[in-house]
């Protein structure tokens, strides 16, 4: 089982990569088309905030 500072080191290398191509679509794509896909990553990166807040307080490395 990983550890819990594995595991938030590839959920911040994730959250890092969504925001990156969060950021391209908005320039890249058309207007409305690039707002929403922007959007839909930021959604995506709350959720995963919020799953490190309960990983955090729920998580117990079995050592």
């Amino acid at each position: 089982m990983a550890t819990k500072k594995q595991l938030f080191t590839a959920l911040w290398i994730i959250i890092a990569i969504i925001a990156v191509a969060s950021i391209v679509s908005l320039v890249v794509l058309p207007k409305w088309k690039g707002i929403f896909l922007a959007s839909g990553g930021g959604f995506l990166i709350a959720n995963i905030f919020i799953s490190m807040f309960f990983i955090q307080n729920n998580y117990r490395d079995n050592k």
